[in-house]
């Protein structure tokens, strides 16, 4: 049984009315991929939450052959030594899970898969404890969900499934002043393995998604906060799944890969653009390699280059300005899914784990960040 997760974050840079010509590499990238430390085991489909300049958290995933078995351990990754501190467990063992960053510095862990069943538990971790706490636990149990932070600082779930292949259209917020979930009114579409982008005005877009067996949707949907409910809008001009997705600086949403029955053999290389005042898509710049499991693995800079790694063994970059993606300098080394791309403060992206072909996850990690101008070597 394969299990994924999907988290979408980002901003990033659009010019309206550009062409977006053929995709053709850079023969100097201003980008290179560099080895990093590694994390202390394998992990694939784990989630990473940056809880300060210099630390990102790693919670649970699975580290072993065919996504087994799934871990309750989490370790923090310290950027500025490039070493790893392994904490104390989590309560549960958890992959495709959700964990999101709330207003008062901890991090709420919630759902996935255990390893025998899909869970509602939740969990907070305290950064100055440096320890995991029992949270209140969701109302639906759901893996392969959204956590979209909203901007008062509640998190909506989304989706997600309650077994393999069981999708569902109930969603949820945690509210912090509350401590504990409340029930929005359902989504249009059940969903799992889709994405979700919080837009300028505060309302959420979420996108496409597996809505039965081996069938992605085209449809999307807007959370408002202000009424709890969603509506529809769109739809996309292609059904995706596993995809990711980033809110560009003029306000649209870039979609990014994806498979259009959520298999290998019919991964996208298309992108499309969501403008939230016309409600429609539009196609955007494609990407050189047709990738999907890169829910984890999309996100930008401030600089609004955007970062795509997973599902091939480079990474690609689009600059705003420019019509195509490009290669990035150097290399992953192997084609992984469900690793994470995390932005750093220092301007470079990290990037964690993931499985390859085989289903065998690793605990290599890799920095993507850009040359610097004074650098001329080739």
């Amino acid at each position: 049984m394969r299990l994924h997760l999907i988290f979408v974050a980002g901003l990033c840079c659009f010019i309206p009315g550009l062409a977006f010509a053929a995709p053709k590499p850079l023969t100097k990238p201003d980008w290179i991929v560099q080895p990093a430390s590694n994390l202390s085991i394998p992990r694939a489909a784990h989630q990473t939450t940056v809880i300060s300049p210099s630390q990102v958290l790693v919670t649970g995933g699975c580290s072993g052959g065919g996504c087994s078995p799934v871990e309750r351990s989490a370790e923090l990754f310290h950027t500025t030594t490039g070493r790893t501190e392994i904490t104390p467990p989590m309560r549960e063992a958890r992959v495709a899970h959700i964990a999101a960053l709330l207003k008062d510095g901890r991090v709420l862990v919630a759902g996935g898969w255990t390893g025998t069943n899909t869970t509602a538990s939740a969990e907070f971790f305290d950064p100055g404890t440096r320890t995991f706490t029992p949270a209140a636990a969701m109302l639906s149990a759901r893996m392969d969900a959204t956590a979209t932070p909203l901007t008062d600082g509640a998190i909506l779930v989304a989706g997600g499934a309650s077994a393999v292949n069981s999708a569902l259209a109930k969603a949820e917020v945690f509210d912090l002043s509350k401590g504990h979930f409340v029930a929005t009114g359902p989504m249009h579409q059940a969903r799992a393995h889709h994405a979700a982008a919080r837009l300028s005005d505060g309302r959420v877009l979420v996108i496409g998604g597996l809505h039965k067996r081996q069938s992605a949707t085209a449809t999307a949907e807007l959370y408002n906060p202000a009424s709890n409910t969603f509506s529809k809008t769109g739809p996309m001009r292609h059904a995706r799944c596993k995809h990711g997705a980033v809110l560009l600086q003029d306000g649209r949403v870039m979609v990014i890969g994806g498979s259009r029955n959520c298999e290998e053999q019919h991964r996208i290389a298309q992108t499309e653009i969501y403008d939230p005042h016309t409600g429609q898509f539009s196609d955007g710049p494609a990407l050189l390699n047709p990738r999907y499991k890169i829910v984890t693995a999309t996100t930008v800079m401030p600089s609004g280059d955007v970062v795509v790694v997973g599902d091939a063994n480079d990474v690609e970059i689009w600059t705003p300005g420019t019509a195509a993606f490009v290669k990035a300098g150097g290399s992953i080394g192997n084609r992984l899914a469900f690793s994470t791309a995390t932005p750093l403060s220092d301007g470079k992206v990290l990037v964690l784990g993931g499985y390859d072909n085989n289903i065998r996850p690793t605990a290599q990690s890799w920095l993507v960040y850009r040359k610097n101008q004074a650098d001329t070597s080739d």
